[in-house]
């Protein structure tokens, strides 16, 4: 089975975590970094970028790799060993 992501849906993810990362209370008092969050992710981050590609890319590849590590193994060990 193979589950890819689109570009779009990346992006949307991407903006849900920075997002929440905004409103960390802990963060709310460091107005520079809040405004350099922002700005990257109006400037870089945007669904046409070649940042957000390699974002959609390395996003699948990890998606990939864990479905991967997840599927049974057809050979069964003993559990007393």
């Amino acid at each position: 089975m193979k589950v890819e992501f689109e570009i779009e849906e990346v992006w949307t993810m991407f903006n849900s975590i920075v997002d929440e990362l905004v409103t960390i209370p802990a963060l709310k008092s460091d107005k520079k970094g809040i405004a350099a969050l922002r700005r990257w992710r109006t400037d870089d981050m945007t669904p046409g970028s070649d940042a957000m590609k390699v974002l959609t890319q390395k996003v699948n590849a990890a998606v990939q790799r864990e479905h991967e590590r997840q599927e049974v193994s057809p050979i069964k060990k003993p559990d007393w060993l």
